[in-house]
């Protein structure tokens, strides 16, 4: 398949484009600069050059394609109104494509509820967004709503990588902090636990919903549960910090003003399940060790 991507540099969007381009899809991918650019180049995409704050410029000469994959977010004050304006041009634009368009859309697991002791939920839960993600329903709305494209959504959890690229995700704060100031710290209570994946078991979800997922279906990409914030934090600081590597608890108030109120999220406790994915996509999550993925990078080299 012919198919673009934005946020192709992305800790998401990079290992969706190496996923792809090892199983044969062609991949155009937007391009904010020319270090983008040659990233782009680097992965085997075709760079357009663009920027998703100014869609007007580049939306109506995308080449042909069978597929869009949105993975593009500023997370700023604009991102609202930046993903509004980005689909206002680029729907048309796929509804224009010779073929019917299969697009992709970015959701997250922070659109749904916190969950309660014993409860596990799936994708049939229904909305309660953090506030600085409600937009995202919004936009979902438009993709699965709209009857000239095939929209398909997917939900990943807390997204880290171990190292390619650069990428290492929901744990570089961490991992930054016990390096250089031998400290990590935990947002809300130490047993809040977050779903988590890998972003190349997220990639190769995103290729098999690609692939098979049927039109206005929605998927959540969990790849580990139940690790709790304690369980991360004391793994970071045995590999990353000094022998005696502190342990912090802060608020969510107080995160929220260090990092902005986006950080409510990493307080909000969940479980959830992913069987839907994996009974009919055929998708199977390889990292399901977080103590053996943050201990390899750890190792020289890394």
């Amino acid at each position: 398949m012919r198919v673009f991507v934005t946020g192709g540099t992305g800790l998401i969007g990079s290992a969706i484009i190496e996923n792809l381009i090892a199983h044969q899809h062609q991949i155009f991918a937007l391009a904010r600069s020319q270090a983008s650019r040659i990233l782009l180049t680097d992965l085997g995409a075709t760079p357009i050059m663009g920027d998703i704050t100014d869609p007007a410029a580049w939306a109506g000469n995308l080449p042909a394609i069978n597929a869009i994959i949105h993975t593009a977010c500023t997370f700023g004050d604009d991102m609202a109104d930046t993903d509004r304006i980005l689909l206002d041009h680029l729907i048309p634009a796929a509804r224009q494509m010779p073929g019917r368009v299969r697009f992709l859309y970015t959701g997250g697991t922070w659109l749904f509820p916190q969950t309660k002791p014993n409860e596990v939920i799936n994708e049939s839960a229904a909305f309660d967004p953090l506030p600085d993600f409600e937009w995202m329903c919004a936009g979902i709305d438009r993709v699965l709503g709209d009857d000239g494209i095939d929209g398909i959504i997917i939900h990943p959890a807390c997204v880290y990588g171990t190292g390619r690229h650069g990428h290492y995700g929901m744990l570089s704060r961490d991992i930054e902090t016990a390096r250089t100031d031998n400290r990590v710290t935990i947002i809300g209570a130490p047993d809040i636990t977050l779903p988590i994946i890998h972003n190349d078991d997220l990639a190769d979800l995103y290729r098999l919903a690609l692939s098979h997922a049927k039109q206005r279906s929605s998927w959540f990409g969990i790849g580990i549960n139940g690790v709790p914030h304690q369980r991360r934090a004391q793994l970071i600081a045995t590999h990353f910090g000094g022998d005696d590597c502190q342990i912090e608890t802060i608020t969510t108030q107080t995160a929220m003003d260090r990092l902005g109120s986006w950080a409510a999220g990493l307080a909000h406790h969940q479980v959830m399940e992913n069987h839907a994915a994996m009974r009919d996509l055929g998708w199977s999550p390889i990292h399901q060790n977080i103590a053996a993925d943050i201990q390899s990078m750890a190792k020289p080299g890394f």
